[in-house]
């Protein structure tokens, strides 16, 4: 045995010959050692490139090679990507699945959801450092891959909603990707980040690269649906700021809450109303006419500014 055992420590090292060891009796147990070698590499190769329609979660790939874990629900050739936020105090950790009760209501109107967790983020590795944050720059890659996935499948038409940074990287990215029958974005910063952490490696000359939603938001040639709470730190201001700015058709909608993205959504008081209105926008987009504003918060002042938030929020 310790000589056989030897034999296939030299194999290994390439110090014997293959048919010296196809001559032994190791060769059923080498044989059997190849097949499932093979059997495994194919798993791990089918695991990183496989796109199937299921619940199951399953991988796609970013431009720049980052893989990160997605997930579809329901059928029909009517799809709506969902880009999730990033952690709040209510809502940690954040991933695909914040849009768990969500889903199921587009799946039940008959929506076909494709949702996904950004890198560095739920399932999904990290690829700057292990800090989401220093990741978040790069998110829009997967919105890109995101709607590849979808119209190589056969998506006829095409809706992306995004919260918090989701929406700031969908606003970025609908500027130049013309796949999209409406857009919208919930809670949404114009920036993000604001300003890179104090220790971070990515602040160079150059600055720190950030989400940019706002700059290009005029380049969005299809209908646009903005939603925030009036009380919610600055998201309130923004979503106005991305209002003013954008073409029509476009709507703005404020509640009286301090609550933040899919929180809205979920809500027992607003939330009802605020999926109605998203549910009556995806069924409609151009019933918009021009630049509308619903206010639920009379009191509320969207011309004030909110700019640049303070450290603490921040953080």
């Amino acid at each position: 045995m310790r000589q056989r055992l030897t034999q296939v420590l030299e194999f290994a090292r390439g110090g014997a010959s293959v048919a010296a060891l196809l001559t032994s009796r190791w060769t059923p147990f080498l044989g059997a050692l190849a097949v499932l070698a093979a059997a495994l590499a194919l798993a791990v190769s089918l695991s990183l490139a496989t796109r199937v329609d299921s619940d199951e979660a399953f991988i796609l790939q970013s431009s720049d090679g980052a893989r990160f874990v997605a997930e579809i629900n329901g059928d029909g050739d009517t799809w709506v990507l969902l880009g999730h936020m990033y952690p709040t105090k209510n809502t940690k950790p954040t991933h695909r699945g914040i849009w768990d009760k969500f889903a199921d209501r587009l799946v039940s109107e008959g929506y076909r959801v494709l949702r996904w967790d950004f890198r560095c983020h739920g399932e999904s590795p990290c690829v700057y450092s292990k800090r989401p944050i220093e990741d978040v720059p790069d998110i829009y890659r997967e919105w890109e891959a995101a709607i590849d996935y979808a119209v190589e499948r056969g998506a006829g038409i095409l809706y992306g909603i995004g919260v918090s940074m989701g929406g700031t990287s969908l606003m970025q990215v609908a500027a130049y990707r013309d796949e999209f029958t409406a857009v919208s974005a919930i809670s949404s910063p114009n920036q993000f980040p604001n300003k890179p952490p104090k220790d971070s490696d990515r602040a160079d000359e150059d600055g720190f690269d950030k989400l940019d939603g706002l700059s290009t938001v005029a380049d969005i040639q299809v209908p646009k649906l903005y939603i925030a709470g009036a009380r919610n730190q600055c998201a309130y201001w923004q979503s106005n700021r991305y209002f003013r700015a954008a073409g029509e058709p476009v709507r703005f909608v404020i509640y009286e809450t301090d609550l933040h993205g899919t929180e809205i959504l979920d809500d027992l008081e607003i939330g009802p109303d605020a999926v109605a209105e998203v549910l009556d926008f995806l069924d409609n987009p151009y019933g918009i006419l021009g630049k509308e504003k619903r206010n639920l918060s009379p009191d509320a002042d969207p011309d004030d500014e909110c700019w640049p938030p303070d450290d603490d929020e921040d953080e």
